[in-house]
């Protein structure tokens, strides 16, 4: 038990590491000149926030499905504390590192680790789902639309059809000569876990589109679906810590296609990185708190 702690504490150390080293590289806090709308800015943060949360409780709820029962002290600890380890390269802890705190109180690492992968692929097919909406109302080429259909349609198959789940492992283990382990989600548990996993969606898009309006008042309401896209793609983009470059880059791409001036659109993808990280602070700084009444109960 405490060589697991003390192995998360080195990767607590490590994922500030990595995000200050990419904040630096990539020039996110060099920005002038922007006039934002204060009062709609707050309004966006609050959303943000609120998503983080209702992200926290949607790991609690993920369990709950799977009939392990936490209380809200311990999900949002377990859920905010581990939530910068995404900008290590891999990505794995995203998904290890809540688990394996939970794992102190009740059930094994093993079991908690694939409950949270279980969740995260949800939560990647559902937002996938939502772009796909936008997407066949823009004026892009159908190729890009085709592609993210294709996309959520093979995670659709991949996560509810046994048949294509174990061909596609078996197919994987010849590939990389590697035997792999993804879990089968059936639709009796992504159903329960939905209503959350959707619930955050909703607010981080709201959100999103409201930090744009606060920066530039005439921004179209269909911008609100390059948020879960950027991040969906980002999150596929496994090598690439925090989807940095990735998610700013689909966002322009996206806000461009909405009719948004290339500048514009830069301008929006840069500040709604730090934007987010804002509720990953939020969100931590929270676990913090969390920590020492998860303290005093177990005690």
């Amino acid at each position: 038990m405490a060589r697991l702690k003390k192995i998360f504490r080195i990767l607590l150390y490590l994922s500030f590491g990595f995000i200050i080293y990419y904040l630096y590289s990539f020039d996110y806090i060099k920005l002038s000149n922007i006039s934002i709308n204060p009062f709609l800015l707050i309004v966006s943060l609050i959303l943000l926030w609120a998503g983080f949360i209702t992200s926290a409780i949607s790991w609690k709820n993920s369990l709950a499905v799977h009939h392990i029962y936490i209380k809200n002290n311990l999900a949002i600890f377990s859920h905010g504390i581990s939530v910068f380890a995404k900008y290590i390269p891999g990505k794995v802890w995203v998904i290890l590192g809540r688990a394996s705190i939970v794992s102190e109180s009740t059930s094994s690492l093993s079991t908690l680790s694939t409950i949270s992968f279980k969740e995260q692929l949800v939560y990647l097919l559902t937002g996938l789902v939502i772009s796909l909406f936008a997407l066949i109302w823009l004026p892009l080429n159908p190729i890009y639309t085709v592609f993210v259909a294709v996309t959520a349609l093979f995670l659709f198959l991949f996560l509810f059809s046994r048949k294509i789940h174990k061909l596609i492992i078996h197919f994987l283990g010849v590939l990389f000569k590697k035997k792999f382990e993804i879990p089968h989600v059936s639709i009796k548990e992504a159903l329960p876990m939905l209503k959350t996993i959707l619930g955050y969606w909703i607010l981080w898009s709201l959100g999103f589109y409201i930090l744009s309006l606060s920066i530039f008042p005439g921004t179209p309401i269909i911008a609100t679906f390059a948020f879960p896209l950027s991040v969906c793609y980002g999150l596929l983009a496994v090598i690439v810590p925090g989807g940095i470059g990735v998610r700013e880059s689909i966002i322009v791409f996206f806000l461009t296609a909405c009719g948004m001036e290339p500048s514009l659109s830069v301008t929006i993808s840069l500040i709604q990185r730090l934007w987010f990280i804002t509720g990953e602070m939020f969100i931590f700084g929270l676990a913090l708190i969390m920590k020492n009444k998860f303290k005093k109960s177990e005690n």
